[in-house]
């Protein structure tokens, strides 16, 4: 987890410096449509030659405010899902060394836990299992086999 973090915070911050770079060249390309506007009203440059131009820029920066867009939001989830990381870490680096697993502990580490219904399809009885941890961290799935079970308790 520790690993996932730091790779997540690397891209973290290169997405941050990608946002600044492309709000800057947003800014940019205002401060250029609006150059272009006055040497058109100034007669410097055609209507033809206008319109041409700020076609190009207007596609350019409407380009760049949906990167703004998916740059943001993924920064909000990255940043939520650090925070998520980095308290479920603490919430488990509190227990350890557990001998016995209490309603506190689980409480605290988990957030649901999902029994899906049985299935028999395959002549014995299966059942997933799904635990989900807090946080949205991760989520372990497990199959429980009658088959298996049934031998088990069949050679005690």
């Amino acid at each position: 987890m520790d690993n996932s973090v730091q790779k997540q915070s690397s891209e973290l911050a290169k997405s941050k410096k990608k946002l600044k770079e492309v709000e800057k060249r947003i800014a940019e390309l205002d401060k250029l449509f609006t150059r272009l506007y006055e040497d058109n009203v100034s007669g410097k440059i055609s209507d033809e030659r206008f319109a041409m131009m700020s076609a190009g820029y207007e596609d350019e920066q409407k380009k760049l405010r949906a990167t703004v867009a998916e740059l943001t939001a993924y920064i909000d989830t990255a940043e939520q899902k650090s925070a998520d990381v980095t308290a479920f870490i603490k919430a488990v680096q509190k227990y350890e060394h557990i001998t016995e697993l209490t309603p506190e502990i689980m409480h605290e580490l988990i957030e649901k836990i999902v029994v899906h219904a049985p299935d028999k399809s395959s002549g014995h009885r299966t059942q997933e299992i799904e635990i989900h941890y807090r946080f949205d961290v991760a989520v372990a799935t497990a199959v429980a086999d009658s088959m298996k079970y049934d031998k088990k308790r069949k050679a005690a």
